[in-house]
Parts: structure tokens; sequence; C-alpha cells
């Protein structure tokens, strides 16, 4: 059980440091918007300036939580190995809260692209699958065919996430 507990926990972390990998072509600079986006406004497609200052605003804010990130993570493995159950739960309970925050903080951006929007609901989705897998994880007895298939779906996600991002950013730096 400790050793599905911390390989899940792991996977946990892995998936919530995901959103921080950076495409190789990143640009630094920027200034993120702090306005939430109209639940009415219409997007646009395939137009290369909001898809690059869509990306740079996501950008932005996993800039910012970038350490929150890293510092959670440390505290998810310490709990995981030290095996006290209630210490685990209150690390899960506070990786509730963190999740939230980073998806209301991804709702508040104000995208203008749907290639850049959709990146935003996948990286929520992943953060959403991550919490899951954690609370599986400490499920009492844990289902093992459940994480295995949350663990694969993020994999997954992730791997579709990365692939996007770079994609947009390719798209983003070789338009004229």
């Amino acid at each position: 059980m400790k050793k599905l507990l911390i390989s899940t926990l792991c996977l946990v972390s892995f998936a919530l440091t995901a959103c921080d990998k950076k495409p190789q072509d990143t640009k630094a600079g920027g200034v993120a918007g702090n306005s939430s986006q109209p639940a009415t406004a219409s997007l646009s497609n395939n137009n290369i300036s909001d898809i690059k200052n869509d990306l740079l605003q996501l950008q932005t804010l996993n800039n910012t939580q970038t350490q929150e990130t890293a510092n959670f993570q440390t505290e998810v493995i310490k709990a995981a190995q030290s095996g006290k159950v209630e210490e685990v739960r209150t690390v899960v309970d506070k990786m509730q809260a963190f999740v939230d925050g980073f998806n209301k903080n991804l709702d508040n951006i104000p995208l203008k692209s749907t290639e850049v929007s959709a990146l935003k609901d996948k990286i929520k989705q992943s953060n959403n699958l991550g919490l899951e897998l954690a609370q599986a994880g400490i499920a009492n007895p844990p289902d093992i065919t459940k994480i295995n298939e949350l663990q694969k779906k993020g994999t997954d996600l992730q791997k579709d996430i990365l692939t996007e991002m770079q994609n947009l950013q390719t798209k983003a730096n070789n338009a004229k």
C-alpha cells in the first residue's frame, strides 16, 4: 500500500508540474490579464496574434505558480514517505484547494483564441484528474484498477497537452 501511495502521489505531483513545462521556443516577458473572460465573448480561430498573446498569458500564470507547485511537490513526497495516513489526507486536502485556485486563475485569463482556450480546458482537466488520482490513492482500500486507469489517462493527457502547446508555439513563432 505504501509503495502504491508514494507512486500515485508522485505521479500526481508530476501532473501538477507538467503545466509548468515550457515549449522549447518560448520567448520571455509579457503581462497577464487578471479580469474574468466574459462568458459571451466570441473567440477567434487561427488568429496568430491572439494565439501568441494567449500563450504568453498562460505561460505567465504558469510562471507565477511554479514556486508554489515546487513547494507542494515536496510536501506531497514527504507526506507519502511518512506513511502517516492523516498527513497524506491533509496534503490531499491542500491539493484540492491548490487545484481549485489554479483552475480559477486559468478561468480568469481573458483568452481570445479557441486554440489556447481548448488547451486551457485540457490543463484544467489534467489538474482535476491529478486530484482524482490522489484521492483514489488514499482510499481504503485503494482500487488498483481505477488508479492504473487514471494514471494512464493522466499520462496520455499530459502528452497531449505538451504536444498541443508545442504546436501552438511553433505556429505562433513561424508566423510572419
